[in-house]
Formats: C-alpha cells, structure tokens, sequence
C-alpha cells in the first residue's frame, strides 16, 4: 500500500470518527469536535500531492462525485429541520428553502446518475412501501395517543416533600448551608 492509498483510508476513518462524535449528542463533551475532526478527515482524504492509487482514487472520484448533491442534500435537511413547527411554532422561510436544496439535490442526483428506467421503477416501488410504512406507523402512534387517557396535573409539592428534595439536593450538590 502506497503512502497516498493509506492517505486516503486514514481521511475516510477520522472523517467516520468525527461523524461519530457529532452523534453522541450535544449532552457530551465530545459533541463539539465532531464536525471540526469529519471536516479534517475529508482533509485528509480529498487533499494530496499525488494521484492515489486505483483502488483508492476510485474512493476519492465518488466521494466528489457525491459531493455535488450530498452538500445540498444535508444542507435542506439541516434547513428543513430547523424550519419545522415546533410547539405549533413554524419558520416557513427555512422550511421552504430547506425543501428548494432537497428537491436540487434529488435533480442533481438524477442528472449525474442518470439511472435507467428498471432502477427508476425499483426505486419507486421501494419508495412507495416505505411510505405505506410509515403512514401505518404514523396511524398506529396517532391511535395508540387518542386511546390513552390524559393524566391529571399533579399537585405541588407539601412542605414534607420539599424538605425532603432539598436535603437530597443538598447532599447531592454538597451545599453546606441551610437555605
């Protein structure tokens, strides 16, 4: 294995690293390095001085190749998500421009693919059974929540139970003084 051929599998693994460490979530420490090391890996792996070898310099050619619709892709996504309602709260501007980048990625894709008819029909069809499930999930979740009867509010705590919180706090949070 030549120097650039384990450039490139190097790259392709810190950026899987780094896509890792993003997942954890934001309650990790981690979480704010996950980006910064996939960024570097994808460094590592696209930037060389020399052509890689041919397994190697077919991994790279995809990975552009896929760039070109992937970015906007997660770019929408990342729109998408942001613009959604949210406690019957919407930002219909991101929302839209969100699905403008996934419908461009999705005619990218399709342009630089240029599947044939038999993959298109495959596609679909993959495609409709994966909405039929989640329309039946959707359902089962929507019926589940209406046949649950809503809880009562509780009722605040009694001074019993607020003296009794306090002190496992307290000696949770080894605060000394009495409030």
């Amino acid at each position: 294995m030549s120097l650039w051929a384990a450039q490139v599998w190097l790259g392709l693994s810190i950026a899987v690293i780094g896509i890792s460490m993003h997942r954890t979530g934001p309650a990790f420490r981690r979480h704010p390095f996950g980006t910064p090391v996939a960024l570097l890996g994808l460094a590592v792996m696209l930037i060389r001085v020399e052509q890689p070898p041919p397994p190697e310099s077919e991994v790279v050619s995809a990975a552009v190749d896929t760039a070109f619709w992937t970015i906007p892709a997660l770019l929408g996504l990342r729109l998408v998500l942001s613009g959604a309602p949210l406690y019957w709260r919407s930002r219909p501007l991101p929302l839209l421009a969100g699905w403008a980048l996934i419908a461009a990625a999705w005619l990218q894709y399709y342009s630089t693919s240029s599947p044939s008819l038999a993959d298109t029909l495959d596609a679909g069809s993959s495609l409709i059974g994966i909405l039929l499930s989640i329309t039946v999930f959707v359902l089962c979740v929507r019926t589940a929540e209406r046949m649950t009867p809503q809880e009562p509010e509780t009722e605040g705590l009694d001074e019993k139970e607020r003296k009794y919180v306090a002190s496992v706090l307290r000696r949770h949070l080894e605060v000394d003084d009495e409030p």
